[in-house]
């Protein structure tokens, strides 16, 4: 179920429906092939998180700039 469930977020996020938070070892492939780009620009501890990913022609997207709201309010 949860592998069914990434690959529909990870459609969605191809079909410009946004960005997508999502486990690196269930995109792997996208990210080796530079489909997915991370949408944070932040240091990774390990392979087991979850990360906001973007397709590569999207980065600039406006969708993909709010997390400087999110990571810089305060």
């Amino acid at each position: 179920m949860l592998f069914e469930l990434v690959s529909i977020i990870a459609k969605a996020t191809t079909t410009e429906l946004g960005i997508a938070l999502l486990p690196k070892f269930l995109i792997r492939n996208q990210l080796d092939k530079v489909e997915f780009l991370p949408a944070l620009d932040l240091p990774l501890t390990n392979n087991f998180g979850y990360h906001w990913v973007t397709p590569f022609e999207q980065i600039t997207y406006p969708h993909n700039r709010f997390h400087k709201m999110v990571l810089y309010t305060g």
